[in-house]
């Protein structure tokens, strides 16, 4: 019995083990300082802030193929909940900001830092990160089109310079029954640009340790 007993306390150790050793985005867990977030990220850290580290990352070209993705139309559901998959910069500079609260690391922003004269690059890139993350989380994407007081679109894909121009913006999320981590891909208008020009962001965003509301909210706005 006393060895029944010590296997099964050696099992809920590894397994509680095991959850604890899961990275949930990057080499970061849920609920890090930003000492602790430090000592795992190894990228160029450019900016340390209050709440804020800002790191830089990417700029080795690889090429990828534009793949059509399944895209499923409508509203989100709030209840469901999205995974983390481990995404990397694929030929573009990114600015990685890891976002702090009362509890911790709530927050990662992965921010695309170059501009395109084409608005038509900002859509095959957030194609390409479609792609990339439909494959890893093994979902289709569920896309919405945000059109504040402008005319809704019959295809919000078709004309990235309305997109640039803040006539509608486009995000996509990945539903599954991960409790711990929600996640968008975001493709609007770069607000204070001095001319129509696109912003492209992801947000990994902790269920149960969220920053604070306003601030989050204000890095959906302005990223």
């Amino acid at each position: 019995m006393k060895a029944f007993t010590l296997i099964l306390l050696a099992v809920l150790l590894f397994s509680a083990c095991s959850r604890w050793d899961k990275h949930d985005v990057r080499k970061a867990k849920w609920g890090m300082t930003k000492e602790q977030v430090k000592k795992v990220e190894k990228a160029e850290l450019v900016k340390e802030g209050e709440n804020i580290l800002t790191y830089r990352i990417g700029g080795t070209v690889t090429a990828m193929e534009v793949e059509s993705v399944e895209i499923v139309e409508g509203e989100t559901d709030e209840e469901e909940e999205i995974t983390p998959p481990e995404v990397e910069s694929i030929g573009h500079e990114y600015d990685l900001l890891y976002v702090f609260g009362e509890n911790g690391l709530g927050l990662v922003v992965i921010h695309l830092r170059e501009s395109f004269d084409d608005p038509a690059h900002y859509l095959e890139l957030f194609k390409q990160k479609t792609n990339m993350m439909t494959k890893e989380i093994g979902k289709p994407a569920k896309g919405v089109a945000s059109y504040k007081d402008h005319q809704v679109k019959a295809n919000p894909y078709e004309d990235p310079a309305a997109i640039c121009s803040g006539e509608h913006g486009l995000v996509h999320i990945w539903p599954t029954k991960d409790k711990k981590t929600n996640v968008s891909l975001e493709l609007d208008q770069k607000k204070y640009a001095p001319e129509p020009d696109c912003s492209l962001s992801i947000f990994y965003e902790s269920v149960e340790i969220p920053v604070d509301q306003e601030l989050s909210d204000q890095l959906h706005e302005v990223l």
